[in-house]
């Protein structure tokens, strides 16, 4: 009974054994894959992080290339805002020393119309006192008598005197006049050169708005392109707030002003970008149905012109046709009736002539803003940096040196903008407008300023968004872009 028992656990035994074994080994088999698996995902993402470190590196080490060149662009402008600061402060002594010498000035004029009244009353009252008093006639009986000789000639030396005292008050009144119209002459020297002082002081003031809108923005690029930790965007900040202690050594009501004026372009700047935007799709729209309609009207002209050449060719063979059977008929009549006659000359078809195209207007006023090559016309093209298909709203001329105002009028814009840098906007009062981009800091001109054509307003640099020294020129008529080559010529 035992080893009935025995055999049965056994048997129970070897019965079970091929059913677990099996299923444990799939279990471990999947539990092995699966950890295989995960060990080639980890493999896999530390090698990506791995490239992703060195392509962040590299691309580390270009942007702290881009960063270097940007901080010594900023230092450059902080040494030209510090410059400025001085020309300023400069400007300001001469214009209380020129302030302080016309005060002086008046004061002499003032002192001398002071006397000069003073001798006039004291002339008159002598004249009015020999008018009623006296007269010539009294002078006579005065010398006339005289008792003696000697009296005589004490009476003639009071006559000398009271003639000669007349006559030094007035040689000491011509001299104080001369001296009056010397003095007048002088104040209106200093008033017109602390006139033209001022002017160069309020162009110089705009300069430095326009330099610190500069610095700002390149401050700006830095923190948005670079992602600058909290230690570097307070170096930079620290750096801003050194050049504005600087810039605080101008009067209080300066400081105030510059803020106003940089809180209103930002305001300005703001809105006229937002309109510039929506301007440029508009006038790309209309640019572009113009652009359709011009190219639907060449056809059109060009189907009607050969519609009226085919006619013309049409007309001209039927005429042709015409005096060949009058030819005919008249040759016939002349050999039934045996009378030679002569041929009469036809005439040779006349062919109309074409006018020749008329060539766009470059009159009106207008004259080239600078020297150099067209580099890039008018109209659609691939922008040079963002690669887009868009309108280029004026032309490029290519060189460098001085740019003129091409045409008389006010300067409404002369400040730094983003894509356009330092630039020029001048009013023409006719409708018309010329814009003066990418130019060098240190415009020569400033709002309000009026201008005349052919005069100085900057130098052609590359600021904003170029790609080299070039002069980006626009004009506006009604507040339409045309093309400048148009006015200005090629």
């Amino acid at each position: 009974m035992i080893k009935k028992k025995v055999f049965a656990v056994v048997a129970a035994s070897c019965l079970s054994f091929p059913v677990f074994a099996p299923l444990q080994a799939s279990a471990q088999s999947d539990r092995m894959e699966e950890l295989e698996r995960e060990q080639r995902e980890l493999n896999e993402k530390n090698h990506s992080l791995d490239e992703q470190i060195q392509s962040k590196e590299q691309q580390m080490k270009s942007l702290q290339e881009e960063r270097t060149q940007l901080e010594e662009e900023v230092s450059g402008l902080q040494k030209n805002i510090d410059e400025l600061v001085m020309k300023i402060e400069e400007q300001e002594k001469d214009i209380q020393r020129i302030e302080k010498e016309i005060e002086e000035l008046q004061t002499d004029i003032d002192r001398l119309e002071k006397q000069i009244e003073q001798r006039n009353e004291q002339l008159e009252n002598q004249a009015r006192s020999v008018q009623t008093e006296g007269n010539a006639s009294d002078i006579i009986n005065m010398v006339v008598s005289a008792e003696d000789f000697s009296d005589l000639i004490g009476r003639i030396g009071m006559v000398s005197q009271i003639v000669s005292a007349n006559q030094t008050i007035m040689q000491a009144q011509i001299d104080d006049q001369e001296a009056l119209e010397a003095a007048e002459q002088s104040i209106e020297k200093e008033k017109e050169e602390v006139q033209t002082v001022k002017a160069q002081l309020e162009v110089d003031r705009n300069n430095l708005v326009a330099q610190r809108v500069e610095l700002d923005d390149k401050i700006i690029q830095v923190a948005e392109r670079f992602d600058m930790s909290e230690e570097e965007k307070a170096s930079f900040v620290s750096e801003q707030t050194i050049v504005a202690q600087r810039t605080s050594t101008l009067s209080a009501e300066m400081q105030e002003e510059q803020e106003r004026i940089m809180e209103e372009q930002r305001r300005i700047q703001e809105e006229a970008r937002l309109a510039e935007e929506q301007r440029q799709k508009e006038e790309e729209e209309a640019y572009r149905l113009a652009e359709e309609k011009r190219v639907a009207e060449e056809r059109a002209a060009s189907e009607q012109a050969a519609a009226n050449k085919a006619a013309e060719e049409k007309a001209t063979s039927e005429r042709a046709a015409a005096r060949a059977a009058a030819e005919k008929q008249k040759s016939e009549v002349a050999t039934s009736t045996s009378k030679p006659s002569q041929p009469e000359s036809t005439p040779a078809p006349s062919t109309p002539s074409t006018p020749a195209p008329s060539k766009p207007s470059t009159g009106g006023g207008w004259t080239r803003p600078a020297s150099g090559r067209i580099s890039s016309p008018f109209g659609y093209r691939t922008h040079p940096i963002s690669g887009e298909r868009k309108l280029h709203r004026g032309i490029d001329i290519a060189g460098g040196g001085p740019i003129v105002a091409a045409k008389p009028g006010k300067v409404v814009t002369a400040s730094y903008g983003g894509s356009y840098g330092y630039h020029v906007k001048i009013d023409h009062g006719d409708g018309t407008t010329s814009l003066y981009a990418h130019m060098l800091a240190g415009l020569k001109v400033a709002p309000g300023q009026t201008v005349s054509q052919g005069q100085q307003i900057g130098v052609m640099g590359s600021t904003g968004g170029s790609t080299g020294v070039h002069l980006h020129f626009e004009i506006t008529v009604n507040g339409n872009l045309v093309d400048p080559l148009s006015y200005i010529g090629g």
